[in-house]
């Protein structure tokens, strides 16, 4: 069975549009009335948040965290785990150490690489790969240890120059241990030639998924065949969350009430 999420943050002075803000308190209740089962956690920083506040009221309203994205804390602070400054690097797997440790707390037992693994030059791509494969293995290593998953997720080029296609994603996935990909319909759809079929290539190397329309909108407000999708992602073996990581237009009640109406006759 796949279960329903969407991607809050909590980090509400970043400027970033395909997470939802508000009321915490307020979002479960209504995502919990709409029928959603979890909640994906955007964390700025891992070290300034209430976990028990966090897991009481996730609790209370009987949902479950299905992830904890890590993409803010990239935005605030700049700590990228590509970085040629070895104390950013550093200051990055420090972070991303904790994000585990708070995935272990919340239940979630896993830690998005997005927009936290940074971008670089042209000329510093190779180095640049190196530091992020090294940073990547520490994490892997420390995450088997505390029983999560890292999903290393492939963005498109116009976010970062560091692995865009599934195929760079899947040949570093394929060396360690804990990891697995995070398959977004949105930078998936601008990097490969067909998403359909790029579901039957990530096959059963997909460890946790974020669903948006060709557009970044809902699912059901762009041109992308979600029975398909839903379909084939269940014929890789995949069981678990996928989340809605869109933009909130024209609201964020309609972000979430077409997200769920479109998927629901599918998700059973």
């Amino acid at each position: 069975m796949l279960k329903l999420s969407a991607v809050y943050a909590i980090a509400p002075e970043v400027d970033f549009d395909v997470v939802i803000r508000g009321s915490f308190e307020n979002i479960l209740k209504y995502m919990r009335k709409l029928g959603y089962n979890g909640i994906e956690l955007n964390i700025a920083n891992p070290f300034k948040i209430d976990l028990a506040y966090l897991r009481k009221t996730v609790e209370l309203h009987g949902m479950e965290v299905s992830a904890i994205s890590t993409g803010l804390s990239y935005l605030s602070y700049g700590y990228s785990l590509s970085s040629l400054n070895e104390d950013n690097r550093r200051r990055a797997l420090e972070f991303f150490r904790k994000y585990i440790d708070i995935s272990i707390d919340l239940g979630a037992r896993k830690v998005v690489v997005g927009l936290a693994r940074g971008r670089c030059s042209r000329k510093e791509h190779d180095k640049a790969m190196e530091r992020l494969i090294d940073s990547l293995g520490e994490l892997d290593d420390y995450a088997g240890k505390r029983g999560s998953l890292i999903v290393l997720e492939p963005l498109n080029r116009y976010e970062t120059n560091l692995i865009n296609k599934l195929s760079e994603a899947l040949k570093i996935v394929k060396t360690l241990k804990n990891t697995k990909i995070l398959f977004d319909t949105f930078h998936i759809m601008l990097e490969e030639r067909d998403v359909y079929d790029a579901l039957n290539i990530a096959g059963s190397y997909i460890g946790h998924v974020h669903f948006a329309d060709s557009n970044r909108l809902a699912p059901g407000m762009g041109m992308l065949d979600w029975e398909r999708i839903v379909f084939r992602l269940i014929r890789t073996g995949y069981r678990g969350f996928v989340s809605i990581e869109a933009r909130a237009e024209p609201s964020l009640e309609i972000l979430l009430e077409t997200a769920i109406k479109t998927l629901r006759p599918f998700l059973l």
